[in-house]
């Protein structure tokens, strides 16, 4: 094979080219490399946080199948691990998760005991397929019923009794979490409510307290399998202050209206999301029926 003989010009340009191109190629391919590995990390991420799912479902699933009641000693950790066919460490994780929804205490030195305050709570953790989207709609929309009960109840109690220095609280809570959830890296964070839970608590109630601790951690979660964000941030903000504003007054029937309100407008998205959700499953049963006729 004869090879060519480079002029001075093409002697000159090639290394230029390789000095500018080969810096360009090397980057490529370490982005490539990082793109692929974070792309894993997430991945195995993912499998972490559904493993404890999986984990804390089986715990609930024996605390039902055993009845057991408030109070109640849950097997050994060593025992646990070895029923469910897990490490201990997973274990661990997905122990902190329920004790921090109140499900169970863990008391070091003396064992894990049940928490939960009754039986309609714990199924608020119940079972559920995260691509059946209808029935995660149906329970998000019993929870606003809970919600309704709840907090339009407290909000009257506590118009009469808030001081300044919970006023302040709330005030500076209401702006660091509208900062937090308003456009991070151009996505909406997905809300709580953590807003209404420092009201419920601020009465005193530690039953009301620990129920919708409960029933904030369910929002959360059952709002994440939907992937949804049921009010805007500017929208809740806005009903936010005017909560706050009628509590200022210490007027216990504007501040009933302003939670009504945020509540209502709350319902509305969560019903118009479900008759979305069934207007979707109708047309695709339609479809469905068509085809099986032509088949």
């Amino acid at each position: 094979m004869v090879v060519p003989k480079l002029d001075k010009t093409e002697k000159l340009v090639i290394p230029f080219l390789l000095l500018f191109l080969l810096p360009k190629y090397i980057i490529q391919i370490f982005s490539t490399c990082n793109k692929e590995e974070g792309e894993m990390l997430k991945e195995q991420k993912r499998e972490k946080v559904i493993l404890h799912e999986m984990t804390a479902q089986k715990i609930l699933k024996l605390i039902k199948e055993q009845n057991l009641q408030q109070g109640d000693k849950l097997p050994t950790e060593r025992a646990l691990a070895q029923m469910l066919g897990i490490s201990r460490t997973s274990l661990r994780e997905a122990l902190q998760n329920l004790e921090a929804n109140g499900i169970i205490k863990i008391r070091h030195g003396s064992g894990i005991y049940v928490d939960v305050y009754d039986d309609s709570m714990l199924n608020l953790y119940g079972e559920i397929h995260q691509n059946n989207y209808k029935d995660v709609l149906i329970t998000v929309h019993q929870m606003m019923e809970a919600r309704m009960m709840t907090e339009i109840y407290c909000i009257r109690r506590l118009a009469e009794t808030i001081t300044p220095q919970q006023l302040d609280q709330l005030r500076s809570h209401e702006q660091e979490e509208y900062e937090r959830l308003y456009f991070r890296n151009g996505v909406v964070a997905a809300p709580g409510l953590d807003f209404e839970q420092l009201l419920v608590s601020f009465l005193g109630n530690p039953v009301l307290t620990n129920i919708h601790k409960r029933l904030n951690s369910s929002w959360k979660s059952y709002l994440s399998i939907l992937n949804a964000v049921v009010l805007s941030p500017d929208r809740r903000h806005k009903d936010h202050n005017l909560i706050i504003r009628a509590l200022e007054d210490h007027n216990a029937a504007k501040a009933e209206k302003a939670i009504t309100s945020h509540l209502v407008k709350s319902e509305k998205t969560i019903h118009l999301l479900l008759k979305q959700y069934e207007a979707i499953e109708d047309n695709d049963e339609e479809e469905a029926s068509e085809e099986s006729i032509y088949d």
